[in-house]
């Protein structure tokens, strides 16, 4: 296990004798365990047999008309056969024990977790609140993804976070999840979000990820846990897809969307955020798989549904970065925010990655 992990940071060494004893208990362990197992079989069919040299015995007095009672051949033979069928079934108490052992072993490992949860205190949603970052940085180790991140998101604001490929984005936007310990303060409001337990952080953040996961399940379903489905459905441009589907919204996907095209399991994602209202909207990537005209059609529709929301937007595509309150540009582990003019007149990465974006849409049309 994480043999690849320890290659690639060069500790394979470090970790050879451990690997080298493991293996040698497990090796030590399975043959103990075999011995045992392969012993008692034959030792539980000897001690069934034996019982087969009484039956001549005892059969051959009852035949005769001395013993318990009076048979014929027949009833000898047919006691003889009964016998022997019982003989075979008891020779296998052996590998029932073994199964009753191991079964039990099993057993006691879990059944302390087989306990009721706990129950779940009630999912109340935060009203909305400014987000407000300060000196926030991230790291792996000792190297920084990125550092010295500080603005304010009010509610009803888009911030754009773009950058070059491996800059951080994501990473960025992982950090509202709170998996990991951060540098700086998130607030939300005049609470860290680092000290909201699980079910508060829950009712404060919507987060749509790179890659979300789509169950094998229906439309419906993948969106919402009952309630009405279309109104999300159309602010993502994907109803009317839907209504053409076989069932409508109860159409089956497959399993991680298959039978869904990237555009649409995207949007469909991105309808299940909406669909669960949160006070803070972390959406990484959302428009990576649209054509311009749904993209515009599916932006517009989040800043109407995003009035009393801040919604922090991760993408590659800046077409509509001009009409967001303000930017975040990463790139090296440095950080930069400002409003889309400030940043093409101070950021040439980030003037030079738009113009080459506008270039290209113009040529297009």
């Amino acid at each position: 296990e994480n043999a690849v992990t320890y290659r690639i940071y060069g500790c394979e060494k470090a970790r050879e004798e451990r690997y080298e004893q493991t293996l040698n208990a497990y090796e030590k362990t399975a043959v103990r365990n075999s011995v045992w197992q392969s012993a008692l079989p034959p030792l539980y069919l000897a001690a069934s047999e034996a019982g087969v040299l009484f039956i001549p015995w005892f059969g051959t007095k009852n035949v005769l008309g001395s013993g318990w009672s009076a048979w014929g051949i027949a009833a000898f033979t047919t006691f003889l056969s009964c016998f022997t069928k019982l003989v075979v079934k008891s020779s296998k108490v052996a590998k029932l024990f073994n199964a009753v052992q191991k079964a039990e072993v099993s057993w006691k490992r879990i059944k302390p977790r087989l306990t009721s949860p706990a129950p779940l205190e009630t999912l109340k949603i935060a009203p909305p609140a400014d987000v407000t970052l300060s000196a926030l940085s991230f790291a792996y180790g000792e190297a920084p993804i990125f550092s010295g991140l500080s603005l304010t998101a009010h509610p009803g604001d888009i911030i754009g976070v773009t950058g070059p490929v491996a800059c951080g984005k994501s990473t960025f936007g992982r950090v509202f999840l709170c998996e990991a310990p951060y540098g700086g303060s998130v607030r939300f409001g005049d609470k860290e979000l680092a000290d909201l337990s699980s079910r508060k952080l829950a009712g404060t953040v919507g987060y749509l990820g790179h890659d979300p996961e789509l169950s094998a399940d229906t439309v419906k379903s993948n969106v919402l846990c009952g309630s009405e489905v279309v109104p999300y459905l159309a602010a993502v441009a994907l109803s009317d897809e839907v209504a053409a589907m076989e069932n409508g919204v109860e159409t089956v996907i497959g399993s991680s969307g298959t039978r869904l095209s990237g555009g649409q399991a995207k949007r469909l994602a991105l309808a299940r955020t909406l669909a669960h209202p949160r006070p803070v909207l972390v959406l990484d990537d959302p428009f990576s798989a649209l054509d311009r005209k749904t993209e515009d059609t599916v932006f517009a529709n989040l800043r109407d549904y995003a009035n009393d929301k801040a919604v922090f937007l991760i993408s590659h595509r800046l077409y509509h970065f001009p009409q967001m309150q303000q930017i975040l540009f990463m790139e090296g582990g440095k950080t930069t925010v400002g409003t889309h003019d400030e940043l093409i007149a101070s950021v040439p990465a980030y003037r030079r990655l738009y113009e080459s974006q506008e270039r290209g849409e113009n040529h297009e049309a």
